[in-house]
């Protein structure tokens, strides 16, 4: 057969990679995916929900589709080539049986959140039914050497075993009027933050009497250099008074001195606290814009 779609396996490790680094290459300029990221989808994702699509003997792209709450995160990556928004169309179709499968699996609704990069995935999205939800920006920023401000708060790191419960109230007052935000309970929000191979030792913490009122949360990658800040927040009634930016610049310093070239993120650009204004003001600057699609279940 010229034309195979199966789970991808361990043995496919080495053309799955080619496939990203070709699709970031052309698409970002640049590859954006550590190898350890690429091989933690393959081994940890279900067999089920990883997909690739081989033609001629040749992978051509592959999808994964994960789990977070009512949310099924995905991607589809395929080459360069004129067959490529023919690609991308069968691999969403693995994309949706995937979402339906764990859709009968509970009843709470589910929604499979993508995002697109290309004038071809979005024509492909929209044709199968996904529609625009949202548009993000990544921003990223050189890392050199700063005076950090001083905080008129404690800034120190979180404590693992000490600090969890209270970073989790914090986390869920703070997102709660930011979009798509659901309330998690604390297994939910254990089991998505407290992944033991996943560290914590790049996560800040900011306290007023003893109570936390704000965090950054980042972690250092030592294949590409960069240091990607996951979560920025600060409690409703700190906002407005630079109290972010310090956390941010103190979170940059110490990735710098973890060696990290570059820090990176990703934001709503409708944030409801404008938040790119605020790491613009620390010096990041926009790389690219991409579009979330949702598609329901």
């Amino acid at each position: 057969m010229s034309r195979v779609k199966r789970s991808i396996q361990a043995d496919d490790l080495s053309e799955v990679i080619s496939v990203f680094h070709d699709y970031e290459q052309t698409v970002y300029g640049n590859v954006q995916t550590s190898l350890k990221m690429i091989r933690d989808l393959v081994v940890k994702t279900e067999r089920e929900d990883k997909v690739g699509l081989w033609v001629r003997g040749v992978l051509k792209g592959v999808s994964f589709l994960t789990r977070r709450d009512h949310r099924l995160p995905s991607l589809v990556l395929t080459v360069k080539d004129e067959g490529a928004e023919g690609y991308i169309e069968e691999l969403i179709e693995s994309l949706i049986d995937s979402g339906k499968r764990w859709k009968s699996e509970g009843i709470n609704e589910k929604s499979i959140v993508i995002s697109a990069n290309t004038p071809k995935e979005r024509i492909a999205f929209e044709k199968a039914g996904f529609s625009i939800q949202r548009h993000w920006h990544q921003m990223s920023t050189e890392l050199t050497e700063t005076a950090v401000p001083v905080s008129p708060y404690l800034v120190r790191p979180f404590i693992l075993g000490n600090d969890e419960r209270a970073l989790y109230e914090a986390y869920e007052e703070i997102f709660a009027d930011h979009y798509d935000h659901h309330p998690s309970t604390w297994e939910e929000f254990n089991q998505r933050f407290f992944i033991p191979e996943d560290s914590t030792d790049r996560w800040l913490l900011m306290i007023d009497k003893e109570k936390v009122i704000g965090f950054v949360l980042s972690r250092a990658d030592g294949e590409t250099k960069v240091g990607e800040i996951t979560h920025l927040g600060m409690k409703r009634e700190y906002r407005r008074m630079g109290l972010g930016l310090q956390l941010l610049r103190q979170s940059f310093d110490g990735l710098h001195r973890a060696g990290m070239t570059h820090a990176a993120l990703l934001v709503d650009s409708d944030s409801p606290t404008h938040a790119a204004l605020l790491y613009k003001k620390a010096g990041m600057t926009i790389q690219r814009t991409f579009t979330r699609y949702d598609l329901s279940l």
